[in-house]
């Protein structure tokens, strides 16, 4: 099996390989659903727009890979759109606000309105607001604008305070984190259990140099070493960012909307459990140079469609 280009962070390396068992690691923690028995290969999914009523698609991996939009996007999506297609990009992008997101759609020249954007974010957000008011510690990047989210909050980084006086932490960003900080939570949670919620499931993300480690990755490692910890995911592949898309919708036929994304274990395994169709973009993204029969029968998670290119 071909690896991608290594990613480190502190003294952590992590290829595709590693980061697919992980996954796998983990798949008690993620939802179940249930799969078609066979995978139908394709050359260009764009040859089969015209089969679904709307279509939902990844952003990382899929529309793009770091700050760079994959060969085909751009025409896919304006395929869809000519035959009378509805476009839903479905993201795991908790890092910044939509408002920031559609403005890096439109630098790479994806023609894409603000209503057709759900991130998790989103999903974090409602379940924020639907919660009880407390402060928030906040695992973010510079560039995550934590005063958006609405609720009291403070920012993780290497002083203690935030660590001891917030009553609950909030993953959203993982640019920036260090191996030190990520003790320094572990050892505030041992000393003081208190909620944690994600809003990135995400282990990975593709970009240009290699796979960067993201909030899930540091959620399910605070699991493993926190007895008790069990952290609240929002986003891909759990339920809550799917409902906020069809919501969004209004009236959809599940056999005729289609998920397309890179990761099994999100995008995949995410729009079965919604009862969506899937496909597998096999070319780009997380799996690149993979080989995928052999990850879909090691999973157990199988895609309708397995497209090479867009």
């Amino acid at each position: 099996m071909g690896l991608r280009q290594s990613t480190r962070r502190g003294d952590l390396t992590v290829d595709t390989r590693t980061a697919f068992a992980r996954y796998e690691a983990i798949r008690a923690a993620l939802p179940d659903a249930n799969f078609p028995s066979h995978s139908r290969k394709v050359m260009h999914l764009g040859a089969w727009v015209g089969e679904f009523d709307t279509i939902l698609l990844d952003a990382f991996g899929v529309l793009n890979i770091g700050e760079t939009a994959i060969p085909g996007a751009v025409d896919f999506i304006t395929a869809i759109r000519r035959t009378g297609g509805r476009v839903m990009i479905v993201s795991n992008s908790a890092g910044v606000p939509t408002a920031a997101s559609l403005a890096k759609f439109h630098r790479l020249g994806f023609d894409i309105t603000a209503d057709e954007i759900v991130t998790s974010r989103d999903a974090l957000k409602a379940a924020l607001a639907a919660g009880s008011p407390r402060r928030w510690g906040v695992m973010a990047g510079e560039s995550s604008q934590i005063d958006e989210l609405g609720v009291d909050v403070c920012s993780l980084g290497d002083a203690d305070a935030p660590y001891d006086d917030a009553d609950g932490f909030i993953l959203l960003g993982s640019a920036g984190w260090t191996p030190t900080r990520q003790d320094r939570l572990a050892e505030a949670l041992l000393s003081r259990p208190r909620p944690v919620l994600v809003g990135n499931p995400d282990l990975v993300a593709p970009r240009e140099n290699g796979l960067s480690l993201e909030p899930g990755w540091f959620a399910h490692d605070l699991a493993d070493r926190v007895r008790g910890c069990r952290p609240v995911f929002h986003g891909k592949p759990f339920g809550d960012i799917f409902d906020l898309a069809l919501a969004r919708l209004g009236d959809v036929d599940p056999a005729r909307t289609l998920m397309v994304g890179d990761t099994l274990h999100t995008d995949i395994l995410g729009g079965a459990a919604a009862g969506l169709r899937t496909c597998l973009l096999c070319n780009y993204g997380f799996l690149a140079g993979q080989d995928t029969d052999a990850l879909i029968a090691q999973s157990a998670i199988r895609p309708d469609l397995l497209s090479s290119y867009l």
